[in-house]
């Protein structure tokens, strides 16, 4: 809102009917007891309350309406009391609004707490309710104990549809009584369009949208009158998506009458818009609720915000909610300045584009349906595929859907809108609404202004946040969250990188990450920058002798500390050059500032001069709080280490300066897992266990009883779930729409990639080391005294966080090809990791060694059946969350997972489908059914799913491998590089390689499925390289149509370039790159292979763009075609028209001929006619 209230416009402001009011803001003459005292009462009255209002949650909805919530009020009024600014004692607007609301018994006071909660009550069974989870390592980054609230997971991926289903459950509150039925009962919702009116917000789009994706009936009533574009396009999102509309044809009056006429007789609930932002409050508070429910102990909350016109409704109902249950409590707000302009540190001015534009706001429309994204309605809207539509075209389609052009007027703002265009003037349409919602509830929303709200002390603090804070955390979401934010999700993390929020090291924090909508395109623009200014990607430039020397020397060093090329740009004309130089570009892709410090000092004492691209952020004070350094690999190591294993202390390897938090409470259940410096072996003392694990450390080694394969039951796997819930996270297990509708039946997908590790190991590690504990209760002589483990990355996490949490030195020896993300949280974790051998199972060998000699106990990642135990505890949940599963899609390594999860399933219900899923690459499984051997793999082969990369599963499971899973299956490279990006896409989350297999098998059509079939497919590990993940997105923006590379021979000719960027501006394409190949392949001395690059909105888009070149006559080739699904489909139309247009030129080519004859006849006939004469 762009107008600024004052304290006192606030509180005097016209009431619903336009009549003045003004409420005093003199604080209540009872008397206020001291912020102890307090803060005392507060707490048990919320226990009270907390109670009472569980209670009154399982009473019909009838008896709530009648006000059968008694304690629930007598708690709350007696909170009221307690403290002398009371957030909503003087909230004005809500008056008119009847049982939409609750009210304090005998007052008109409303009961802001029990209505949330009765909003809430509801909501939870349809909407997500969204992970809150501890992270250790980020505990440790930002020094507090820190918490994330996950709402970018929540349905379409925003906490905007809160809002969405508070307006349907408020209205439905409102006209309970007279409809008599429950809501699961009700026959829909009715809305009345007026054009005449002010829409309030996209709120009213989107309830509707979420309502029909709820499959619940909508009918839309249309008043007369113009309606502009905006509101036409979002006319038609809800008709493309099942909504029924109706268009009025009496006035606006009669349009009302009939609407709710119409809802009255049907049992619908008649949507009232008068006060959709007063519901959408109560609809945003419901995350405050559920934060509240999780971790009552927070101290601080931090809320991200990004457009205060949208943004106010979260900002302020979690704010006031939690003010009045918890008045001590720091709220800060955290909000992006506008850090576009300006001066760099040369002094040099600067204007760049914002990378999180505003258009996110609104985009989250988008995901509930792919109708609803604005591309698509563009599609529609162009009618004639012409990459423009016209205001007749607007009229056809507002008549397509039922409108009458005479009564309903539709109002393009132009003759004709190309995409761009479209898109823009929507957006526009859309946010002036919203500035003008101001003057329309101005009775309302001033009092929520922040000024008005920092007044009145409940908002703390404001902070703010530049872009380049908001890109890295939007990096650091990624690597240790696996979700995806946009700019406002992750501006939260940002403003705790500004330095401005000053916090206790024991601090208990809990953020909110409210946004994961992000375009495609835009996605990958914000990751190149956030990785470029994190020390992941870097440009050099030299002036080198000319002479391919030199060039070895620098790409040697460059090759040498693993970092990987992207391009050499050679430029000789440069005026500034010396005599036989050429100015050297190289571009790369780096683990860290670590890497590139080092490449830097050794092209210097070679004697080359060098210069940088400029970075937001490149010294050595902050890269190791950007990116922590990288593991080198062991060259002559003595396996005895300076670890006194005889003393009750021992000392870890710690985290670098910038990441100790010495005071860090992040492992608060079992202690602290810090440990020294890095390179020193003082010692420390071990972290506090829990009280049924405390005693004394034992020089002996632990040695785990003699179990095998068959002792692991149903019962066992259920205790070694109670055994290990304090460890883990409990993974969202939710039923997908998208990947129903692509793979072809019921599909639910388990996130266990965001687990705090990033993967599902943590749980047989966990179950492993707790068993032995317990073992070590009845004899100490048993108890670990260290931990070894060999892993390539997810195993080594896992050990390495169970062991900080029980207090026990950790070692992890990895391959050297383990990717540095994985390695670099493990070190965090508190492990001492050793990287050596080339192979998994030279890394086994030494950690066996180290095992030995020091009397530790090995972890093993699959071989072992307390960790398969402890894996099997994903069946459970599978089978908690989804009774009725018919079939289980498993990633598959060393077959641990799968057995698990088999012998709780398999036993519980021997139907179940047990199906394995592994890389192509790397498959030894994959004929183990039918011929009984493990298919040989070469040593060499490695695979992008590197957590499968194991040449020899099984052991003590081999017989589980072969007789309880059903089948197993293989993918493609391709295909998991492609249902990476989907999945990225869809749910907001990151999988590794390894991870997403099961997903790629089910929609590459692997597994043979029944549309009515219910398959459970799990994500299971989220651990991939952020330059992995560039270099992946790369090919997944292809599979998903949002672009392509054509390369195109034509003649050599001055123009035609211009012409083929003609065509693709008529499209609305997006130039990537444009390269010409001359000399080179199988092509003549006047020809040319244009090289052309594009962003496309969709295949759709594609094939308008190629289908023109067609019909020029010009036939594209599209590179990596073959790897695309289905691209006989996907480029159908394209191939039309190249077959039309071939047809079209032999149809025509006796025309041209005979054309031609009679222009040049005598000259091409004359040898003929003088041999007649």
């Amino acid at each position: 809102m762009a107008k600024k209230h004052s304290r006192e416009e606030t509180i005097t402001s016209p009431s619903p009917s336009g009549n003045t009011t003004t409420t005093s803001t003199t604080s209540p003459t009872s008397t206020t007891p001291t912020k102890e005292k307090r803060t005392k009462i507060s707490n048990g009255n919320n226990k009270e309350k907390e109670t009472n209002s569980n209670n009154n949650i399982n009473t019909s909805n009838t008896n709530i309406l009648n006000g059968s919530v008694n304690s629930l009020n007598n708690s709350s009024t007696n909170l009221f009391t307690t403290h002398q600014n009371n957030p909503v004692k003087n909230l004005k607007g809500f008056d008119d609004i009847g049982e939409g609301i609750l009210r304090f018994e005998g007052s008109k006071e409303i009961d802001f707490i029990g209505s949330v909660k009765r909003v809430h009550s509801m909501m939870k069974d349809y909407l997500k309710k969204t992970p809150q989870y501890d992270y250790e390592l980020l505990s440790q980054l930002f020094k507090c104990d820190l918490q994330l609230k996950l709402e970018n997971l929540q349905l379409f991926g925003d906490i905007y549809v809160r809002n969405c289903f508070s307006i349907l459950l408020s209205n439905y509150f409102n006209q309970a009584k007279d409809l008599g039925k429950e809501f699961r009962q009700i026959g829909g919702f009715v809305l009345v369009i007026n054009p005449m009116d002010i829409e309030s917000q996209p709120m009213v789009t989107g309830s509707i949208l979420t309502a029909l994706h709820l499959k619940m009936k909508c009918i839309i009533y249309v008043g007369p009158g113009n309606l502009p574009l905006s509101q036409i396009t979002r006319l038609y999102m809800c008709h493309a998506r099942g909504a029924k509309i109706i268009f009025h044809k009496g006035d606006v009056s009669s349009c009302y009458t009939r609407a709710w006429q119409h809802a009255k007789d049907m049992s619908m609930v008649f949507l009232d818009c008068k006060f959709i932002p007063h519901f959408s409050l109560l609809g945003a508070a419901t995350i405050a609720h559920e934060m509240m429910e999780d971790s009552p102990d927070r101290e601080t909350i931090i809320i991200p915000l990004r457009l205060y016109s949208q943004g106010w409704s979260y900002v302020s109902g979690i704010s006031i909610f939690y003010k009045i249950m918890k008045p001590e409590i720091k709220i800060i707000v955290v909000q992006m300045t506008d850090d576009l302009f300006g001066k760099d540190i040369e002094g040099k001015e600067f204007n760049r584009q914002s990378l999180f534009p505003d258009r996110l706001e609104i985009g989250w429309l988008a995901l509930i349906h792919d109708q609803s994204d604005l591309t698509n309605v563009f599609d529609a809207f162009d009618s004639r595929n012409q990459g423009k539509f016209s205001d007749k075209d607007l009229e056809a389609l507002l008549i397509s859907i039922g409108g009458d052009p005479t009564r309903n007027k539709s109002m393009c703002p132009k003759s004709s809108l190309s995409q761009t265009e479209f898109v823009h003037e929507v957006i526009t349409e859309i946010t002036n609404g919203l500035e003008q919602l101001e003057e329309k509830f101005s009775y309302f929303l001033p009092q929520f202004k922040l000024d008005n709200l920092i007044n009145h002390k409940i908002i703390d603090q404001l902070v703010t946040a530049t872009e380049d804070q908001a890109s890295i955390a939007f990096i650091k979401c990624l690597e240790y969250t696996h979700t995806l934010t946009n700019g406002k999700g992750s501006i939260a993390l940002g403003g705790l990188m500004s330095g401005n929020i000053h916090l206790r090291p024991d601090e208990k924090v809990l953020v909110m990450l409210s946004g994961g909508y992000v375009d495609v395109i835009d996605f990958q623009t914000i990751l190149n920058y956030g990785l470029d200014i994190t020390g992941q990607s870097f440009e050099i430039e030299l002036d080198l002798p000319d002479n391919t020397t030199s060039l070895n020397k620098v790409l040697n060093v460059i090759g040498e500390n693993k970092v990987s090329v992207m391009e050499v740009l050679m430029d000789r004309s440069c005026e500034t050059l010396k005599q036989y130089h050429v100015r050297t570009s190289i571009q790369c892709h780096s683990r860290n500032f670590e890497q590139q410090f080092k490449i830097f000092d050794v092209i210097k004492s070679l004697g080359f001069k060098y210069s940088l691209r400029k970075s937001a952020i490149l010294n050595k004070e902050e890269s190791g709080f950007l990116s922590p350094p990288m593991i080198k690999p062991s060259t002559n190591l003595s396996i005895s280490q300076s670890i006194n294993i005889g003393s009750s202390v021992t000392s870890l390897p710690s985290f670098p300066n910038t990441l100790n938090s010495s005071s860090s409470n992040a492992f608060n259940r079992f202690g602290n897992g810090n440990g020294s410096s890095s390179n020193t072996t003082s010692p420390s003392p071990p972290p506090q266990l829990p009280p049924q694990l405390q005693y004394k450390i034992s020089p002996k080694p632990y040695h785990q009883q003699k179990r095998n394969i068959g002792d692991i039951t149903v019962q066992s796997i259920r205790e070694a779930h109670n055994r290990i819930k304090h460890i883990m996270t409990q993974p969202p297990i939710y039923h997908s729409t998208t990947y129903s509708k692509i793979c072809g039946c019921k599909v639910t997908l388990m996130l266990e990639n965001t687990q705090k590790t990033g993967s599902f190991k943590i749980r047989g590690s966990s179950n492993m080391v707790l068993r032995a504990l317990e073992g070590a209760m009845v004899n100490t002589d048993e108890r670990p005294v260290g931990l070894v483990a060999a892993s390539a990355g997810n195993h080594a996490q896992g050990v390495a966080l169970i062991s900080a949490k029980v207090g026990l030195p950790c070692t992890i020896v990895c391959p050297e090809y383990a990717p540095d993300s994985k390695l670099s949280s493990t070190r965090q974790y508190g492990a001492e990791v050793i990287k050596k051998g080339k192979s998994l199972e030279e890394a086994v060998k030494l950690a066996d060694e180290i095992c030995k000699e020091r009397n530790w106990t090995l972890v093993r990642p699959y071989n072992d059946v307390d960790v398969i135990e402890g894996q099997g505890t994903m069946g459970c949940d599978i089978y908690d969350k989804v009774p009725d599963v018919d079939t289980v899609v498993v990633n598959v390594g060393g077959g641990g997972m799968i057995a698990g999860i088999a012998l709780f399933l398999k036993r519980i219900n021997p139907n179940i489908r047990i199906i394995g899923v592994q890389s192509a690459n790397v498959s030894p499984l994959s004929e183990f059914k039918q011929t009984n051997q493990f298919r040989y793999i070469e040593p060499a082969v490695l695979s992008l799913a590197d957590g499968t990369n194991v040449k020899m599963p099984g052991g003590v499971h081999t017989q589980v491998l072969h007789d309880m899973v059903d089948e197993y299956v293989t993918v493609s490279e391709n295909e998991i590089a492609s249902t990476i990006v989907h999945l990225l896409y869809n749910s907001r989350t990151v999988s590794e390689g390894a991870g997403c297999l099961g997903l790629a098998a089910l929609m590459h059509k692997k597994i043979k499925v029944r549309k009515d079939e219910r398959v459970c497919v799990i994500i299971c590990g989220g651990n991939i390289d952020m330059s992995t993940l560039r270099q992946v997105y790369e090919y997944g923006l292809r599979s998903l149509g949002r672009s392509f590379t054509i390369h195109l021979t034509t003649w050599d000719y001055p123009g035609t370039l211009s012409k083929i960027i003609g065509l693709a501006a008529r499209a609305e394409l997006k130039v990537r790159e444009i390269r010409h190949i001359r000399g080179g392949g199988n092509i003549n001395w006047n020809e040319v292979i244009i090289s052309l690059s594009f962003y496309s909105n969709s295949f759709n888009h594609q094939n308008f763009f190629l289908s023109l070149l067609a019909q020029e006559g010009l036939f594209p080739k599209i590179v990596g075609r073959k790897y695309i699904k289905d691209n006989e489909i996907v480029y159908k139309i394209f191939d039309k028209s190249v077959d039309k247009k071939n047809k079209e030129l032999k149809d025509t080519f006796s025309e041209r001929q005979q054309l031609f004859l009679e222009q040049y006849g005598k000259q091409a006939n004359v040898s003929l006619e003088s041999k007649m004469n």
